[in-house]
C-alpha cells in the first residue's frame, strides 16, 4: 500500500496445462472450504464457483442441473440441482476458466431466478456477465465500498486491521525466513517500533498509517539485501553480476525506481507471485459480489491492460509477506540455471516455466 504495485504483462509467462489443473483444483478447494454450515431456512450467501473441463448447465424438468468440470484424473463430475425460488440457490454463479456448454434454457432460468452468471479468465479478468438487470455485483456491497472510500474515518477503520495483520505477517517472515544479518536485526527493531504505533491506534489519518506501513516495508526489504542466489554452469552460461545477490526491491535501471519492470530475478519472482495473488483476490472479490476495481485504500488507476483491481490490492495486502516466504524458500533451496530467467533487450527479467510453476502452486 505504500505504493500500489502494478502487475504487468512482462512478469507473466505461458501457463502449462498442469498448472491450469492445479489452479482449478485450488478454486474448488477454496470454494468448498469457504461454505459454513447454514441454519435451516437461511438464504445461501455464498456463490457457486465452477471450473474445469466438461462444465454443463441445462434445464431438466424445470430445474437447473449443473455439472462441474474435471480438473484431474480420476475424478467424477460433481452435480448440483437448483430448484426455482429455493433459499439454497447461490446469489451468483462464477465460471473460472474451464470449458463446456450452457443451454439457452439455462440462461433463461438464471434470468428468471435473478442469479447472475459471471465468466472469468484465470487471472480474474471478466469475459462476460449474464444477468437480468445488467448488474453482476451486490449493489449494497458496492455502495459500501464507495461510501467507505469517501469517509475518512471509515476508510481508516477499514485499513487498520489490514495493515496490522500485514505488519504482523511481515515480522513473522522477517524472523523465520530472512537470513540472519545486521540488516535483519535493524529491520526487526524498526518494524517492531512501527508495529507498536499501529497497534496503539493513535495514528489519526490514513496517510499516517500508510507512513508506518512504509517504514516497515522499507526496513523489511533492506533486510533482504545481500541474499545470495546459487547458480550452476555460469562459466558456460554467463549471468549478469548483479544476479548473484539481491540488492533492491526497485527496478534499478528505471529512471524513477519502481517495483514493476523487474530487472533482477528475485523481483521478477516477487512480481509474478503478487500477480498470482492479485488474480485470486480479484476472483474472490467478484465471487462475493464486490467491485474489484473500487478500492478503498488503493486508488483506481489505468494500467497497460484495463484498470487496476484496486479492491483486490486492498484485501491482498496482509498476504504479501506470506507469499514472500515461498520466494525465500526457493532462494534457499534452488540452484538456478540461466534458463530459469530470460533477460529482455530492455533489461526486464521474465520467469522461465519451471520457476513460474513453483510459484503458481504457492
Amino acid at each position: 500500500m505504500h505504493q500500489a504495485r502494478k502487475i504487468e504483462a512482462e512478469t507473466q509467462t505461458a501457463i502449462p496445462s498442469d498448472e491450469w489443473a492445479a489452479r482449478c483444483r485450488y478454486w474448488l478447494e477454496q470454494y468448498e472450504a469457504s461454505i459454513p454450515k447454514r441454519k435451516r431456512r437461511e438464504r445461501q450467501a455464498h456463490p457457486l464457483i465452477l471450473t474445469g473441463n466438461g462444465l454443463s448447465l441445462r434445464v431438466n424438468r424445470g430445474n437447473l442441473v449443473i455439472k462441474d468440470g474435471l480438473t484431474h484424473y480420476p475424478q467424477e463430475n460433481k452435480e448440483y440441482r437448483l430448484f426455482p425460488g429455493q433459499l439454497e440457490n447461490p446469489p451468483r454463479i462464477v465460471l473460472v476458466d474451464g470449458s463446456g456448454e450452457i443451454t439457452l434454457d439455462a440462461l433463461d432460468w438464471l434470468a428468471e431466478q435473478d442469479i447472475p452468471l459471471i465468466r472469468l479468465k484465470w487471472d480474474g479478468s471478466f469475459v462476460s456477465v449474464v444477468t437480468s438487470n445488467g448488474q453482476a455485483a451486490d449493489q449494497d456491497k458496492v455502495r459500501w465500498q464507495h461510501e467507505t472510500r469517501h469517509d475518512p474515518i471509515a476508510r481508516l477503520e477499514f485499513a487498520y486491521p489490514l495493515i496490522t495483520q500485514k505488519a504482523l505477517n511481515t515480522l513473522e517472515t522477517l524472523e523465520g525466513w530472512v537470513p540472519d544479518s545486521s540488516l535483519k536485526s535493524s529491520a526487526l527493531k524498526t518494524a517492531t517500533r512501527a508495529l507498536k504505533k499501529i497497534e496503539a491506534k493513535q495514528l489519526e489519518t490514513l496517510s499516517d498509517l500508510l507512513g508506518q506501513e512504509g517504514v516497515i516495508a522499507g526496513a523489511y526489504f533492506r533486510a533482504w539485501e545481500g541474499i545470495e542466489l546459487k547458480w550452476a554452469d555460469t562459466d558456460k552460461h554467463p549471468i549478469p553480476d548483479d544476479w548473484r545477490t539481491y540488492r533492491s526491491r526497485a527496478a534499478l535501471r528505471e529512471e524513477k525506481p519502481q517495483n514493476r519492470h523487474a530487472t533482477h530475478p528475485v523481483n521478477a519472482m516477487l512480481n509474478y507471485a503478487y500477480g498470482q495473488l492479485c488474480s485470486r483476490k480479484q476472483i474472490e472479490a467478484i465471487a462475493e459480489g464486490y467491485d474489484p476495481m473500487a478500492g478503498i485504500v488503493h486508488d483506481r488507476r489505468k494500467r497497460v491492460r484495463g484498470i487496476t483491481p484496486a479492491f483486490a490490492l486492498d484485501i491482498m495486502e496482509p498476504v504479501r509477506p506470506i507469499v514472500d516466504r515461498k520466494v525465500l524458500e526457493i532462494l534457499q533451496e534452488r540452484i538456478f540455471v540461466k534458463m530459469d530467467f530470460a533477460l529482455a533487450d530492455n533489461g526486464t527479467v521474465r520467469l522461465g516455466a519451471e520457476i513460474a510453476r513453483r510459484l503458481v502452486g504457492l
